[in-house]
């Protein structure tokens, strides 16, 4: 039995684990997607009148770095969870993440509860991966190009107080790295507000599916993080849901700088 419990753990680590490493266009672009009410938009209004995905997607890529630009620090409590699919926890951590540019980040644990093998082999190795990326360059946000996968406008939608284009993006490879899913687009700041999908390939024979939902707001000028969750369909051993809340943000340490204008958006794309 204890073997058999110990194989599902490292389903769950790969496949969450894997999920989580999924670029979202912004490196800390970190309520509860509960919590976010969506409604729609008229394809007519002001809202719906959208450039192509590609001049879309230009303008995100000018707010990526505008944010990376601005970004000089950073502080957040994070709560890592995992249940089973009874809503049984079987691990949780708090912990303190703190970011300074170019490329550190340090994580300090306040409390944690539940199996050793989810403390240590996912929620730690979660960390890990990110202190390495962060320490790297290796901004896997970057995945989210015309390179790497078909986007349509499929229509738009409000969510909280965003008016959003509603983006479908299909991967044009089948990596464990990319998904198949839908993404909420701000349209005055270009920046992220939601992702939904799943894998486009499985890590793992024993893991059916893996879907996600990642929940962005707008702190301080700067659109962060503030809930991911992923769930693993694992075969034999039933559903692992993993979720990451994001609260308590200190950015900068002072008043944020403007976002870019509309000029400053098309010079940008000028220059790219």
């Amino acid at each position: 039995m204890r073997s058999a419990v110990g194989f599902k753990r490292l389903c769950v680590g790969v496949s969450l684990f894997g999920i989580l490493s999924i670029g979202s266009p912004f490196s800390y672009s970190r309520e509860t997607f509960v919590s976010q009410a969506v409604v729609p938009v008229p394809l007519n209004s002001a809202a719906g009148k959208q450039d192509s995905a590609a001049g879309l997607f230009s303008r995100m890529t000018v707010r990526h770095h505008w944010q990376e630009t601005h970004l000089a620090r950073l502080s957040e409590t994070r709560t890592y969870k995992v249940q089973n699919e009874k809503d049984k926890i079987v691990a949780e951590q708090v912990v303190v993440m703190e970011y300074t540019a170019p490329g550190t980040d340090t994580f300090t644990s306040s409390s944690e509860q539940g199996s050793r093998y989810v403390l240590h082999h996912v929620f730690r190795r979660l960390m890990e991966d990110e202190k390495k990326r962060v320490r790297g360059d290796k901004d896997p946000d970057s995945l989210i190009t015309p390179e790497n996968y078909t986007f349509e406008i499929v229509g738009t939608e409000r969510v909280d107080s965003s008016n959003c284009s509603v983006v479908h993006a299909v991967p044009k490879h089948k990596q464990t790295d990319l998904f198949e899913g839908k993404i909420w687009i701000d349209n005055e700041d270009f920046a992220i507000v939601k992702i939904t999908g799943h894998l486009a390939k499985n890590p793992s024979f024993w893991i059916k599916r893996v879907d996600f939902v990642r929940n962005y707001r707008k702190i301080d000028g700067f659109w962060l993080l503030s809930r991911e969750e992923a769930v693993s369909v694992i075969r034999m051993f039933g559903t692992e849901t993993l979720t990451i809340d994001y609260k308590n943000y200190t950015v900068n340490g002072s008043e944020a700088p403007q976002s870019p204008s509309s000029h400053e958006y098309d010079a940008r794309i000028d220059r790219l």
